[in-house]
Formats: C-alpha cells, sequence, structure tokens
C-alpha cells in the first residue's frame, strides 16, 4: 500500500468556512476516485510545526493507484482550486511504502 501525504498553508485571513469546505472537497475525492482506499484530512493541531497547516494522507493500492488519483478528474478540480484557500508556493508532498 502506498500512503500519499499532502500539507498546505492556508493563507493568512482565510476564513475557517472556505478552509473547512476545501478539507470537505478533499474528503469527496473518496466518492469518485475508486483508488482511493482511505482518506484523512484534518488541520494541524500545531503542537509541533504550524497550525495554519492542512494535512491529507490518500491510502492508495500502489502506483497505478497513485497515477490514478492525480490523473483523477475529482482531484484535479480540488488542486484548480487549492489557491482559493491555501498558499500554492510552498505545499509539502510526500509517498511512502506501508
Amino acid at each position: 500500500m502506498i500512503r500519499h501525504i499532502f500539507m498546505a498553508t492556508a493563507k493568512e485571513g482565510t476564513p475557517d468556512e472556505v478552509i473547512n469546505r476545501k478539507m470537505d472537497e478533499m474528503r469527496a475525492m473518496k466518492d469518485s476516485v475508486p483508488a482511493i482506499q482511505a482518506i484523512t484530512v484534518a488541520r494541524n493541531l500545531g503542537w509541533a510545526g504550524p497550525a495554519n497547516v492542512v494535512t491529507m494522507t490518500v491510502d492508495v493500492k500502489d502506483k497505478a493507484g497513485f497515477d490514478a488519483l492525480l490523473a483523477s478528474p475529482a482531484h484535479c478540480e480540488v488542486a484548480d482550486k487549492a489557491v482559493e484557500a491555501f498558499r500554492t508556493d510552498n505545499f509539502v508532498m510526500a509517498q511512502i511504502e506501508l
């Protein structure tokens, strides 16, 4: 299994309602992307590191599942609209094998 980890910093002054809507849109990818086995989206608590970051983890079976996720219309739509709430100059992404 592959876990894709994505972290995005909220733009300063972005209302909570907008960030919450973006997190809901990220979670909703599971409904239309069959490759997604599990997805978690939440705000960082800020105990260590910044609190104004949203972290998403997505579990897929393999590299083909990861490629299907990235190419999916749902992911493309979420990515294209990220600028509405998040800084796009400092995304952090990683993929790990479980």
